[in-house]
């Protein structure tokens, strides 16, 4: 009698569902990390890693972005930075010149000239003033604001290539008013 080769026909059927069963993962983690990189299939592969105060950041979004932050681009080609007005969730008047405007009317505006960008061993260090100072360097003459509401006022679109990442942020700024009439001590 000759004994056959290979083994039951259970252990066969096992190897095979294992062979399918692992085809299917490897499947399943190319189409993920395409989605991820693809940023959802939308077809522009990411261009550029960025990090701000160490911490990376990925998609579109709201950030923190302090005075004196540190933003890292690792790109592989040229990119530009540039900062604009947000749409305001509580709008304020602002008044340049003769004029008084809403903030809201702004919104999209390029508010680049605000903001100081410097550049040491490739981190880009971010600094700017109050409201006031940011929005009288970007249109130019000097602006007043008499109440500016919270939440986030500026974006920061960052650009490589056909990639972009939309940054939206506030300004850590406080205005404490006392009232001395209210002052107990």
């Amino acid at each position: 009698m000759s004994k056959a080769r290979g083994g039951s026909t259970a252990a066969k059927v096992l190897k095979i569902v294992l062979l399918v069963l692992a085809v299917i993962i490897i499947l399943a983690a190319a189409v993920f990390g395409a989605y991820y990189l693809s940023n959802g299939f939308g077809g522009n592969y990411a261009t550029f890693a960025t990090t701000i105060n160490g911490k990376l950041v990925l998609s579109s979004g709201s950030i923190e972005l302090p005075r004196g932050s540190k933003v890292k681009i690792v790109s592989f080609s040229d990119y530009t930075l540039k900062v604009v007005a947000a749409e305001p969730e509580e709008d304020f008047a602002l008044t340049f010149g003769d004029e008084s405007v809403n903030y809201s009317d702004l919104a999209g505006e390029d508010m680049t000239a605000g903001f100081t960008f410097t550049e040491a061993d490739g981190v880009i260090t971010v600094d700017y003033g109050s409201l006031d100072e940011i929005l009288s360097s970007a249109l130019g003459e000097e602006v007043e604001t008499t109440y500016a509401a919270d939440g986030e006022l500026f974006t920061l679109m960052i650009t490589s290539g056909k990639s972009e990442l939309y940054l939206d942020f506030s300004l850590t700024e406080y205005n404490i008013i006392l009232d001395p009439d209210h002052v107990i001590f």
